[in-house]
Formats: C-alpha cells, sequence, structure tokens
C-alpha cells in the first residue's frame, strides 16, 4: 500500500510541473501575441477578434512543435492547450457571458483553434506559401475588408520564421517556457 501511495505521489509532483510548465509557456504565447507591432504596424485589428487571432495563432505554433517531440510534446501541448482554454473561460466570464451559453462559446473557440492549426500546419508541413496566405486572410485578417497583401505576406513570412525557429529549439526550452518567437518587426 505504501508503494501504491508514493507512486501515486509522485504521479501528482509530476502532473502539478507539467501543468506549471505549460502555464509558463502559455504565458510566453500571451507576451508575443500582444506585441504592438501586429496592430499598430501590420493592421491586425486592435479588437477582440484580432487579439483572439493572434493568441490561437501563436498557440498553434507552439503546439505543433510540441507535436512534433512525439510522446515528451504531446502531453505539454495537450496542457498548452487546457492553460489556453481555462484562459479563455476567465476572460468569458469576466467579459459577462453567462453560465448557459459559456460552454457553447468554449467549444466553438476550441473548434477554432484545431481548424487553424490544421490549415496552418498543412500549409507549413507542406511548404504551401499561397495555402499559409490564405489562412492568413481567412483568420488573422478575416474581419478586414480588403488586407494589405504587403501585410499578409509578411504574417506569412513572421509564421514561417517562427516555425523555424521553434525547429531549432529544444525542448527542454519548451518545458521551462522559454520558446522564443521571431521578432515580429524583424
Amino acid at each position: 500500500m505504501k508503494l501504491l501511495t508514493h507512486l501515486e505521489e509522485a504521479l501528482d509532483r509530476e502532473r502539478r510541473v507539467a501543468r506549471k510548465s505549460a502555464r509558463a509557456l502559455y504565458a510566453r504565447i500571451i507576451e508575443a501575441s500582444r506585441k504592438e507591432y501586429f496592430y499598430r504596424n501590420r493592421g491586425v485589428p486592435d479588437t477582440l477578434d484580432g487579439r483572439f487571432e493572434l493568441l490561437m495563432l501563436h498557440t498553434v505554433l507552439v503546439c505543433r512543435r510540441l507535436a512534433a517531440a512525439a510522446e515528451q510534446g504531446i502531453g505539454l501541448s495537450q496542457n498548452v492547450f487546457d492553460a489556453m482554454i481555462d484562459d479563455l473561460d476567465v476572460n468569458l466570464r469576466e467579459l459577462g457571458v453567462n453560465e448557459p451559453s459559456l460552454g457553447m462559446r468554449i467549444k466553438e473557440m476550441a473548434r477554432a483553434f484545431y481548424g487553424r492549426l490544421d490549415a496552418y500546419a498543412a500549409a507549413l508541413d507542406g511548404g504551401h506559401r499561397r495555402a499559409l496566405e490564405e489562412a492568413v486572410i481567412r483568420n488573422l485578417y478575416g474581419t478586414v475588408e480588403k488586407p494589405v497583401p504587403e501585410n499578409v505576406a509578411w504574417a506569412a513570412d513572421y509564421i514561417e520564421r517562427t516555425a523555424a525557429l521553434f525547429h531549432d529549439q529544444d525542448m527542454e526550452a519548451a518545458r521551462k517556457g522559454a520558446l522564443r518567437f521571431a521578432d515580429p518587426a524583424a
């Protein structure tokens, strides 16, 4: 019985450490997605939709990188996703979304995440620049009537640079919440 208790305690510690790592990584995602350069210089709408899209984009890029690390990254990816969902839940509550519709809104946001994951990952993995730009137009600039072509190209470049930068970083950086994002102003 004592061995079982020690195993349960060890697993519980491991889960706490994993969740702490995911929260640290999610904090980096938030920091990266809130850079003023996106809004002031590249035409991403400084609205709830625009901020949501940048959060989704950065979370997708991180989760894609983590999933590439196989088993050790998949668990961390799930914990990052869970941290994002928890954060969205808190934010929706603060915005006054009431309980009956809260679950439905969270499900919509989760579906939106997976749709963006599919679109961005397929374009990046296949080296399909046009598909990446179309995903940028549809999502990042989805509420903009006529996105500026230079901004669309810049956003696709930023996504590719960030994905390449992540590829060169090891899982230890991710576990410490220290993944480096590309500089949007570069």
